[in-house]
């Protein structure tokens, strides 16, 4: 779908954006559908 390079990154910030302390729950899943709508992907 991607190329490998913006695939990397993607999945990157979308561990990130995943794995944190600091943000709540709901910001996390928007950022998560954010981020698939910004490449496509629509939910």
């Amino acid at each position: 779908m991607l190329p490998e390079k913006q695939q990397k990154t993607y999945c990157d910030f979308y561990d990130a954006a995943r794995n944190n302390q600091i943000l709540e729950p709901k910001t996390t899943l928007l950022l998560h559908l954010a981020t698939a709508m910004a490449f496509g992907c629509y939910p």
